[in-house]
């Protein structure tokens, strides 16, 4: 009994994150991983930690370093601290596709997340990421995630990488 409980947990692990991902040749060098970085000041940082900690970090890591070829890196990404529509479109409708970063390809299915966050919670989660190891990016508000999030209402899950200019 304990072994199919066991198994079935790590189904579930894996469904969350949107499976695994395929690993290319290196591109380039991987470098270091960044350092982790103290989380921002506030209580939309606090709310956001919480909302990575239950949500977030079991494919993208506590640290925000993701699992190569499996799920990519936040820390240090440079979707995660562009423009902030991207990765609320990413969080609110998942994301599949194939990508290189670091001469790392991933090639999963992000999980979507937008009928169980709040416009609040997806303001915090990002603006707790896109201010953590090493990124340093505006915050999100509840009036952007919003507004993404009647823009995409007819958009069917998941959004590919093609349809956000992801490479």
């Amino acid at each position: 009994m304990h072994i199919k409980s066991l198994t079935v947990g790590l189904v579930f692990v894996a469904a969350a994150c949107g499976g695994g991902g395929e690993q290319a040749a290196q591109q380039e060098p991987a470098g270091e991983a960044p350092e982790a970085a103290a989380p921002a000041a506030g209580p939309t940082a606090n709310a956001g930690e919480q909302v990575y900690g239950t949500t977030c970090q079991v494919c993208h890591q506590p640290d925000g370093t993701g699992m190569e070829g499996q799920w990519p890196a936040l820390a240090g990404s440079a979707v995660v601290s562009g423009d902030p529509e991207i990765p609320i479109r990413i969080v609110l409708r998942g994301m599949s596709g194939e990508m290189t970063r670091n001469g790392v390809t991933y090639n999963g299915v992000m999980t979507p997340w937008g009928s169980q966050l709040s416009d609040e919670d997806v303001a915090n989660v990002l603006t707790y990421v896109r201010s953590s190891w090493g990124n340093s990016a505006a915050e999100v508000t509840a009036e952007q995630v919003a507004a993404v999030r009647t823009a995409v209402d007819t958009h069917p899950d998941p959004f590919t990488t093609d349809e956000l200019g992801i490479k």
